[in-house]
Order: C-alpha cells, then structure tokens, then sequence
C-alpha cells in the first residue's frame, strides 16, 4: 500500500522527468530482492522445471501486480519467455512496459462480460484491488482493511477470449490466473476449445461458504476441460496440467 503513497510517485505524476527515474527506483532499489526470486512460494521454478531446459514458451499472466515483485513469469521473461501481461491498475502497466518490453502489457479489468463494473480499489500498486464483492469481505475481515481505505470507481471490463482474438494468441505454455476472487468469472467464458493452455496457476482462497462454493466450480470447469491438479501451495496457489 505504501507504493503509491510514496512522496517519489507522487512527484513523478508532477514532473515527466521522474517518471523512469521512478520506474527504476521501484524495481531495481525498491524491490531488490525480488531480482533473484519473485515469486512467493517458488512456484517459478517449479513450472519452469516441468520444461525442457532451452524451451522458451509463452505465458499469460491475468492479475500481473508487478514484473518482479510475487511475479510467476519473471523467471521465464529472464529465460528468453515472452507473453502478455494483464492488470487493472495502471501503474502496474507502466512498470511491465519498463521492465518486461518483449511482453504485450494490457491495462483492463478482465471478467465474463464487456461492461461498466464496480471496482473496489485501495491502493495504486496493490494485489488487494478487486472486482469482486465477496474478496472485499474477506480483506475487511482477514487483512484489517478499513471502509475509509476503500475507494469504488467504475471501470470497463473486457472478456478475456476478445483480449486473445486481438493478439491472436492461442497457444499458451503457461497461464497464471490471479485476480482477487473474479478467477470464476473468467473461466466460465474461456473457450478451452480455441486456447490451449499447458499448465495454468490460479488463486483459490477459500474463505467463506460463497468462496468455497465458487472453488469448487472452478475446478469443475477445470476437469472438464481435461486439466489434472500436480502442486498445492498450502491451498492457496494451485497448479494444473492439461491432460491430452
């Protein structure tokens, strides 16, 4: 949260001039540690293991946050990767666009449907920034968030099948999905049968009976589209493999 409060972001929204000078602060200074390792459980070396050592892939990463910083295709973008990155906090755009310029970096709400939506928005850079209703309670509950931290605007979400039409992009080694709670949304929609997607990361926080009850359709959706669990990050992250 203190990302975007930082008297430094403020001045490069002010003065043009900062504004990379800013970029590298926060990536090469600010988040140093994350160069070596960005992910928050080792995920990156686990997926980039399951290919061979010279592959260099593809990957679509929803709910990027940031190109280092609990990022699961950071490792691969060093490996000669490349792919598009999705998020709907600007700032996080910007960052891609600086670090990561072989990648196709979106700025959009991702959801089932191309409309106005109700986003509940704390933060600049912050993973907490949500679509969903049901992911607000669970911060005000279990992250101590505040009803005066929260800001709604409206913002226009695209669906995710429009995002790939655009960019022709299909084939996917490696889709990380990770956007608070809205991860059914997108799945609902997502035509299995013109994307093919390896191995796909998501989020699945089961908090309350409606998350549970989503979960539980998520992997549905999941193993009828042939897709088989093999990694368990402390029910939190979970990994799955396309079956053929």
């Amino acid at each position: 949260m203190a990302y975007s409060k930082s008297k430094f972001l403020e001045l490069s929204k002010k003065f043009r001039i900062l504004k990379r000078l800013y970029f590298f602060y926060n990536i090469y200074i600010r988040n140093f540690k994350f160069l070596k390792n960005g992910t928050q459980f080792g995920e990156d070396k686990y997926i980039i293991e399951l290919f061979d050592k010279n592959f260099i892939g593809k990957y679509l990463d929803v709910g990027c946050y940031h190109p280092i910083r609990h990022n699961n295709t950071y490792t691969m973008y060093k490996s000669g990767w490349s792919g598009i990155n999705i998020d709907l906090n600007p700032l996080t755009i910007e960052l891609f666009d600086f670090m990561r310029p072989r990648d196709i970096n979106i700025n959009s709400g991702v959801s089932d449907k191309e409309i106005e939506k109700k986003l509940y928005f704390i933060d600049e850079l912050n993973t907490q920034n949500t679509l969903d209703k049901n992911q607000l309670n669970f911060l005000k509950n279990h992250h101590n968030i505040k009803e005066s931290e929260i800001l709604e605007k409206k913002i226009k979400t695209r669906n995710l099948n429009n995002i790939l039409d655009d960019h022709k992009f299909y084939n996917i080694d490696f889709m990380n999905l990770d956007i608070e709670g809205h991860e059914l949304k997108v799945l609902e929609t997502l035509n299995f049968n013109k994307i093919n997607i390896k191995y796909l990361c998501i989020e699945m926080i089961g908090h309350n009976e409606e998350s549970i009850l989503n979960n539980r359709k998520i992997k549905d959706i999941l193993s009828q589209n042939n897709f088989k669990l093999i990694k368990n990050y402390y029910d939190f992250n979970f990994i799955y493999k396309k079956e053929n």
